[in-house]
């Protein structure tokens, strides 16, 4: 995946924030996705503002003690899957 790709939340979706992470759904095709904190805190930054490797490097940042390779590999994984079920849209890359 691109790493200067820059991606947007879907606005129909509908985000709820739960202790121990959060919630999509988009009321459209009744798909429900649960993420972790760390998934929430990268979803969060899907603003349209932050490239992956903006994103990349705020995770590690979060998780210092993570291998860099496998967060680039996990962000985009979780990226693509919320690619396909249409809760962020690609807009441009830098």
């Amino acid at each position: 995946m691109e790493l200067k790709k820059i991606f947007g939340r879907n606005e129909d979706i509908v985000f709820r924030e739960e202790d121990e992470g959060a919630f999509l759904f988009d009321p459209d095709t009744g798909d429900l996705k649960y993420m972790n904190l760390s998934g929430k805190e990268a979803f969060l930054m899907l603003d349209g503002e932050r490239d992956l490797e903006e994103i990349t490097g705020h995770m590690l940042e979060l998780y210092p003690q993570a291998e860099p390779e496998q967060v680039r590999k996990d962000l985009e994984i979780f990226i693509k899957d919320l690619e396909e079920k249409n809760f962020i849209r690609p807009l441009h890359q830098k």
